[in-house]
């Protein structure tokens, strides 16, 4: 009897040590909302026949022996009810060989900063027979120079002041996955002043690709922390050249890709596709981080005088021609740069960063400003909701810093807005631009 006790005894007490090690092992996942974190923007793509054209741009490109097509996407609902983003990955052998591999992509028009970034996936491959699809689950700028996403919508964003005009600064990678394998690596860019890459230190993460997976990546200043089913298990340490920020576009893609390196390009079968359930975006407060990006004018290759990451405004008459960065170590109020609004003939610029997706509060504005517009004037007005501060702009020639408080953000997006009205000849020089 006794013996029977204290065995009953020890397999109560190694019970209890498991639930114990499972508990931890639940405990210790990544909870975004236990972290401060609130949802801000969500896509659950299980609404129509295609992705929300509000929120997308279909990629479409020729590149790497494979082509980005807008019909190789689809919203759609899997056999087991799940309603997701569906890149097929298709071939076409009647057609010549640089056309007969088709996948595709979406890239948000909208621009993501700091924060959680979420999906959850069932990608292809796993094997050298599944081998030619890259898939990918990133962020990114778009530029001028970019090969073909948005085909045109993008320069209409532009036109119409809703995004910049180039606006990369950086890459986070939160998996890059070529399919002859079931490896998901991670990687990190910066494309200012000239581009380099740095991946985390750690092994990238292997998964069974048969299965649906949750793929994570957390962008906060000082570090980007990976993550996959909610647990840690990577981290890029950001310092010195690194440290970059600027608000990106995010980006689901699903690449054929003829590289031997990569497992070379293979038929694939029937139904072959980037299967994405949902892309979930959190944020939080935090009141030491700036939210402006390229705040003090910094970014750009040598020679650039466009203000990265800034909407120089086109329409109601503006002159974007007179908004430039300027070089000047010495004259420049913080590092080598600022910016510079000026023309020879009478005119009006304006130029704007809309902040989206960030949480709701009071926040607080600055600047350092210099110059003399003329009789006319300069004017800081900062927009979130339906309300909106405004202070004027006055002459000086010596830099001065510039303050708002208590600015209520609602609906969790806020644009902050400089206009000149100048005189010939007259200026207004910009450095070191704050919102936290």
């Amino acid at each position: 009897m006794y013996n029977r006790f204290f065995f009953l005894l020890i397999l109560f007490i190694i019970g209890q040590s498991v639930l114990v090690k499972a508990q931890n092992k639940i405990d210790s996942s990544f909870k975004p909302e236990k972290n401060g974190y609130q949802m801000v923007f969500s896509d659950e793509f299980n609404k129509g026949l295609v992705p929300n054209n509000n929120d997308w741009l279909h990629r479409i490109n020729q590149k790497m022996g494979g082509n980005s097509t807008q019909e190789n996407v689809k919203v759609t609902t899997l056999p087991d009810g799940i309603g997701c983003l569906q890149i097929n990955f298709t071939n076409d052998s009647t057609l010549s060989l640089e056309k007969q591999y088709k996948g595709g992509g979406v890239v948000s028009t909208h621009n993501f900063g700091y924060g959680y970034y979420e999906i959850r996936v069932k990608l292809y491959g796993g094997n050298k027979e599944l081998s030619g699809l890259h898939q990918s689950f990133w962020s990114m700028g778009l530029t001028g120079t970019n090969e073909g996403e948005g085909k045109g919508v993008r320069d209409a964003l532009v036109n119409k002041d809703l995004i910049p005009q180039e606006n990369r600064v950086l890459e986070i990678d939160g998996f890059e996955h070529n399919s002859k394998d079931n490896t998901l690596a991670q990687n990190y860019h910066i494309y200012t002043p000239t581009h380099l890459s740095e991946a985390p230190k750690n092994k990238p993460i292997k998964q069974d690709l048969s299965k649906w997976i949750v793929m994570g990546y957390e962008w906060l200043p000082d570090r980007i922390n990976f993550y996959c089913n909610r647990q840690l298990f990577s981290t890029k340490y950001l310092a010195d050249k690194w440290k970059v920020y600027a608000p990106q576009n995010f980006w689901l893609t699903a690449l054929p890709v003829n590289l031997n390196a990569w497992g070379g390009l293979n038929i694939p079968p029937k139904d072959a596709a980037m299967n994405v359930d949902y892309f979930r975006f959190y944020a939080k407060k935090n009141a030491a981080t700036n939210l402006v990006g390229n705040a003090s004018f910094e970014y750009g290759a040598k020679g650039n005088t466009y203000p990265i990451a800034w909407i120089v405004t086109r329409t109601d008459g503006n002159n974007p021609d007179a908004v430039k960065v300027i070089n000047d170590s010495i004259g420049a109020q913080e590092g080598k740069h600022y910016l510079e609004i000026k023309q020879d003939k009478n005119y009006k610029a304006t130029m704007k960063q809309i902040l989206e997706f960030i949480p709701d509060g009071k926040y607080s504005f600055s600047a350092r400003v210099k110059g003399n517009v003329g009789d006319k004037s300069g004017v800081l007005t900062i927009y979130s909701g339906k309300k909106s501060k405004t202070i004027p702009i006055k002459a000086t020639d010596k830099w001065q810093q510039i303050k708002l408080n208590d600015i209520q953000v609602a609906n969790n997006n806020a644009t902050i807005q400089i206009s000149v009205f100048g005189d010939a000849g007259k200026l207004l020089d910009i450095d070191d631009v704050v919102f936290q």
